[in-house]
Parts: C-alpha cells; sequence; structure tokens
C-alpha cells in the first residue's frame, strides 16, 4: 500500500488505520538518537573498563581490576580498624582496670548496647531485668560473683556450655529421681518458703529442715544463702530465676533446673567480652550497691 500524506501536519502515514485514525510515519527526535547513541558509547566505555562479560569459569575483570567483593571486604577491614581506634582501651586494659575508670560509661554504654543487644537481650532481656528461666542481670544477686573480673570469666566459658571450662551449676532433679518421698518434698518446700520469710506451715518447715541440711545444704549451705564457688542460689531473698512461689518450688524440686549460658569466646573477641563485661557491671550499679 502506498503511504499517503496527512492532509494537517504534511507527514506520511504508514498505512494503518484503526477506526478511522491513521498512524503518522513521524520520525524520531535527534535528540533521542544523540542519547542512545551515547548511551551506547558509556555502556562500551564501561564494559571495557569494569567487569562485565560472563566466561565458563571467571568473567572479564575490566582494565581498572576492580572487584566489588575486595571493595566489601577493604570497607569491612576499614570498619573493624576504625572501631579498635575508637574502643582503644579495650584492646589493652584488662577488665578490672577499665572498671576503675569512671569516664568509660559516659563514653561508651550506649554503642556498648548495640552489643549487648545483638548477643545478649533475647535471654536476659533488653534491659538486662531478665525473665523466667533468665536472671536479672542489674541487682546484686550473682550465681557467681558479680565482679567484673568473674561476669568476664563467666561469659568466656559460659554456664553447663560446651567449653571444657564451663562452669558448672544444676539443681537435680530430687523427686522424678526418688531421692525423697512426696510427702518429703512438700516439707522441703516449705522449709524453704520459711527461709525466704514467705508463708508456710510451720510444722512442715520444722520437718524439711532436717531434709534440707542432708540433702540440700551441700550446694545452698546451711543457712541456705547458696555459695559463690557452685552456682547455687540464695534462697533466703526474693530474687527467683524460676519462680519462689510454692508451685514454682515444687516444678523445681521435682524436676530439676540445668539452665545454659553459651560461652563468648568461640564467638566474641576478647575486647567485645570486655566490653559486654562492663556494660553488664555498669547496669548493676544504678541501685547504689555494689
Amino acid at each position: 500500500m502506498k503511504p499517503e500524506r496527512d492532509e494537517i501536519s504534511g507527514q506520511e502515514t504508514t498505512g494503518h488505520e484503526w477506526n478511522g485514525i491513521k498512524e503518522l510515519n513521524t520520525p524520531m527526535p535527534k535528540a533521542f538518537h544523540i542519547w542512545l547513541w551515547l548511551s551506547i558509547a558509556v555502556s562500551v566505555l564501561l564494559w571495557i573498563l569494569y567487569p562485565s562479560f560472563p566466561f565458563i569459569k571467571s568473567y572479564a575483570g575490566g582494565i581498572l581490576g576492580y572487584s566489588s567483593r575486595i571493595a566489601v571486604t577493604d570497607d569491612v577491614a576499614a570498619g573493624r580498624a576504625q572501631r579498635s581506634e575508637a574502643f582503644a582501651p579495650f584492646e589493652t586494659m584488662s577488665v578490672d582496670e577499665l572498671a576503675a575508670d569512671p569516664g568509660l560509661r559516659d563514653a561508651y554504654e550506649d554503642e556498648i548496647a548495640v552489643l549487648y543487644r545483638d548477643n545478649c537481650s533475647a535471654c536476659h532481656g533488653r534491659n538486662a531485668t531478665g525473665q523466667t528461666g533468665f536472671p536479672n542481670l542489674t541487682d546484686d544477686q550473682w550465681l557467681w560473683s558479680g565482679t567484673p573480673e568473674e561476669i568476664e570469666y563467666t561469659l568466656q566459658v559460659g554456664i553447663n556450655s560446651t567449653h571444657n571450662d564451663t562452669r558448672i551449676a544444676e539443681m537435680p532433679a530430687i523427686g522424678k529421681d526418688q531421692w525423697l518421698e512426696k510427702g518429703e518434698i512438700a516439707d522441703v518446700i516449705d522449709h524453704v518458703l520459711l527461709l525466704s520469710r514467705q508463708d508456710h506451715d510451720p510444722d512442715a518447715a520444722a520437718r524439711g529442715a532436717a531434709l534440707f541440711a542432708d540433702n540440700c545444704a551441700s550446694c545452698h549451705g546451711d543457712d541456705g544463702m547458696g555459695g559463690l564457688e557452685n552456682g547455687a542460689p540464695n534462697l533466703t531473698d526474693a530474687t527467683w530465676i524460676y519462680g519462689g512461689d510454692r508451685q514454682s518450688l515444687h516444678d523445681t524440686v521435682n524436676n530439676g533446673r540445668a539452665g545454659v549460658m553459651p560461652h563468648w569466646s568461640d564467638r566474641l573477641t576478647e575486647a567485645e567480652i570486655r566490653k559486654l563485661t562492663l556494660y553488664i557491671w555498669w547496669a548493676g550499679q544504678d541501685d547504689g550497691d555494689s
């Protein structure tokens, strides 16, 4: 079909018509042609300078030798170097020396809080106040002392973890293992309720005292105040990891407890462990006690 010329625009048509509308054969603007060829030229230049075409086992590296993998690796290394410089005291000073510097908390606490949230808050809570099964880190009740040195060691080796030197803390299943009868367990629980100044049956507590001395005092002490050497908690205060009411105590005595804290020496650097140590120690200073 011979193209005709549109009467209004003067342009030739393509010969196509839809519902009386004829398509004009209008050439593309010159600016578009210029932009297209510039784009092609830039693309060719980038193909030459940077990695582009894939080969069977590699790719064209480009004459600049650029690698995004290397660039990211360099950036990560630079970031680590910058953090090491920014946290220089934690790289070179002992945890006791760090704890003795009152200015470190204001300078570093906010940054270290990110490290705590990433590694510890899932169990101990965002504010380190703990939850059922995980101890409060802001009070003065510690299973292995709350000195910076002891906190650091606990972070390094963990509790009931796979580390060769892990701290061990396990409450045996006195009921399930049939150490005591049900009635005897009930008496021991009343004695523990007495120790913690809760409502109890005096007669049952009196009977439970001898049972406690024979079965519990070796870890918790004759007075029930626990021991920092073996991780046995103090039974005379109001601080409980698994609950101190009668039912919770029954569950603990009957089924036993063996909480696990992972060791961080394989996951965090020595400096990062010192940071967490100080962060946890700082959290326990806010009540005015040491």
